[in-house]
């Protein structure tokens, strides 16, 4: 099995060989869209003896080789060639970490890469940049044994740095102490270099910690049950912090499900957050979905393809398994940009533009779904995609914008329609989507028949120049879309043929 560099429409694999569990990602790549096609975990506790041995558990290690050979023969049947396979604090600390990797590579053809600790923190760094629209502050991933801390910036990723402090290295086998636990995580922290230099905000990323963030949700009732990029505020985090450690094991168990395989780790977790957040004084911390795995394939990936809006890629990579042509979304974009000429963006410019480009590419996705089923569904099937780099009120926005291309009236029984979006907002979704409808059933979503319409907003009306050629296409349908696609917008409508 190579690990040839990464091309458009290949799949590739990354198996993550950490200190709790071994894991295996398959993923198709599209430009700088990274799709998990598979996903397959095996909670092996590698280093759950690091500690008091100083080497792997030996039945972890057992546990680990049979999940190892499942996952090498997965990847055989499923015809992928690049395959990258790297292992984390535990492979890397303990005394046969190396006879580890040795004894894998000849059971299952597999070439184990072992991450010193400043590369790990890189790699997640880049994975956290893949799925983070332009990232500031910190990256930290708390693995089972250990934390890595990364700046992230405008001009990419600094220089990393590790700590023992996963909940394997601090568990001694005591009844967990908070300030016992406190002061040992504030004595490591303290030799920061990274949280004592940076601001911004700070970018989670561990499964510990994702658990952290379910129990925020269940706690404060939020609308949406998208881990990628919820946002707490320090005051949220040490809420959730102080409700985690005053819980018992049972009591963990009921308050949230995930947190039941957790239990035992948990508050550890919640102390090193509760630390990062206060020792580096950050104000709000977004919970990321990409991480090492995602950042080993960026790593891999051409220049062309790093260049692409992760948003855009990934909505194009959506749609694209869905839609007759990835060709429309680009040249949809391009036709209705005209129309919001003068119209007050409702997020920043700049952000503003690269939402309609994602709102173009997924603006034929409810095309295979039954019209009877498609505006009950089509506002979760968006709100619940796998996009990278959208914020929940930019997710929000976009699912909005395009059940609107499917239908008027807001969303039924959308609470986070209501609860993400300000009124200003509904409105400008309700116009993209009207936008998008009119572009598409005017064309009958072929990029070649869009050329012969041009809209423009101009002196308080929404003029559409039909080429003579093509007057057949605008019929009273289209008329009464282009009418209602006007009044969104405020605007009044026009038709001149040309």
């Amino acid at each position: 099995m190579s690990r040839a560099a990464l091309r458009d429409g290949q799949e590739a694999a990354v198996i993550d060989v950490g200190s709790n569990s071994v894991r295996l990602v398959i993923y198709r790549i599209d430009g700088r869209a990274m799709t998990p096609i598979l996903n397959e975990k095996v909670m092996a506790g590698l280093g759950r003896d690091l500690p008091r041995t100083g080497a792997l558990s030996k039945d972890g290690v057992e546990q680990a080789m049979r999940a190892l050979k499942r996952f090498a023969t997965l990847i055989e049947a499923a015809g992928v060639r690049s395959v990258f396979a790297v292992g984390t604090a535990a492979v890397r600390d303990a005394s046969d970490g190396q006879a580890f990797a040795a004894r894998m590579q000849a059971e299952t053809g597999i070439a184990l890469r072992i991450l010193d600790g400043a590369d790990e923190a890189r790699l997640s760094a880049l994975g956290v940049s893949a799925g983070v629209a332009d990232a500031k502050g910190v990256v930290g991933d708390l693995g089972g044994a250990s934390l890595e801390l990364i700046e992230v910036g405008a001009k990419g990723v600094g220089r990393g740095e590790t700590f023992p402090l996963g909940p394997l290295s601090l568990i001694d086998g005591k009844e967990f102490d908070y300030d016992d636990i406190t002061k040992r995580v504030n004595a490591s922290l303290k030799k920061s270099a990274v949280l004592g230099k940076t601001r911004g905000n700070f970018y989670a990323v561990g499964g510990a910690w994702r658990a952290l963030g379910r129990i925020d949700i269940a706690l404060s009732n939020h609308p949406l049950g998208v881990l990628h990029l919820h946002e707490m505020s320090r005051s949220e985090v040490l809420k959730v912090v102080d409700v985690v450690r005053k819980q018992s094991k049972r009591s963990l168990e009921k308050l949230e499900e995930a947190a039941a395989k957790r239990a035992d780790s948990l508050p550890y977790a919640a102390v090193v957050l509760e630390r990062v957040m206060l020792e580096g004084q950050f104000d709000r911390v977004f919970l990321s979905a990409f991480g090492l795995r995602e950042g080993v394939l960026i790593e891999r990936m051409s220049e062309a393809a790093l260049q692409e809006d992760p948003l855009i890629a990934t909505a194009e990579a959506l749609a694209g398994r869905m839609s007759r042509t990835r060709k429309f979304g680009p040249a949809l974009e391009h036709w209705i940009a005209p129309m919001f000429d003068g119209q007050a963006p409702v997020f920043p410019e700049k952000r503003e533009r690269v939402l309609r480009g994602a709102a173009a590419r997924l603006a034929d996705i409810g095309g295979p779904l039954h019209p009877d089923q498609r505006v009950e569904v089509i506002f979760d099937l968006v709100l619940r995609a796998p996009l990278a780099a959208v914020s929940h009120a930019e997710r929000a926005f976009l699912a909005a914008a395009i059940h609107h291309r499917y239908a008027k009236g807001q969303p039924r029984h959308a609470e986070a329609y209501l609860r993400l979006l300000n009124e200003d907002q509904q409105a400008a979704a309700a116009g993209l989507g009207a936008a998008l409808r009119l572009g598409a059933d005017l064309s009958g979503r072929s990029e070649a028949l869009l050329a012969n319409f041009e809209p423009r907003a101009v002196d308080g009306r929404l003029l559409l120049r039909v080429k003579k050629g093509a007057a057949h296409l605008f019929t009273e349908t289209a008329q009464r879309r282009l009418d209602y696609a006007a009044a969104t917008l405020g605007l009044a409508s026009e038709t001149k043929i040309v």
